[in-house]
């Protein structure tokens, strides 16, 4: 009776106490300074990386994205992480409300309005108050 008890609050404490891994990761570790590396969604060994594009070229803005920058300019679907070597020169895709055909293509955004975890990736564009999510699956 005694191990049928302690079997039953082991089996419970393991079950009700599972963190998923992924809470401890943060996908802005090494945008900064000369990490290289992109905030946006992917999987691993996945062959779409979706993430924002500030738009700024220099070596610091190899991986696309760099968290010194408050401009987007697109988001595109392949990225390097951490190389420190040129993109791919993608095709940028970047949701917009125009109301004059001439105007700026670019978006201004604040960290305070983006957020990233494995898999997913969301930003507030300012200037059209869009809220872009990128998100792959497996």
């Amino acid at each position: 009776m005694k191990n049928i008890v302690m079997y039953i609050i082991t089996v419970t404490t393991v079950l009700f106490s599972q963190v998923s891994i992924t809470t401890f990761v943060n996908p802005f570790i090494g945008t900064d300074r000369h990490g290289h590396v992109y905030p946006g969604a992917t999987i691993p060994f996945g062959m779409v990386q979706l993430s924002p594009d500030n738009g700024t070229e220099g070596w610091d803005w190899t991986s696309g994205y760099h968290y010194s920058d408050s401009t987007i300019k697109g988001f595109s679907h392949t990225h390097f992480s951490g190389t420190g070597i040129g993109d791919l020169c993608d095709i940028l895709i970047m949701p917009a409300v125009l109301t004059d055909p001439k105007g700026k293509n670019s978006s201004k955004f604040s960290h305070n309005d983006e957020a990233a975890e494995p898999g997913f990736y969301r930003v507030k564009l300012q200037s059209s108050n869009i809220l872009a999510e990128l998100t792959t699956t497996a």
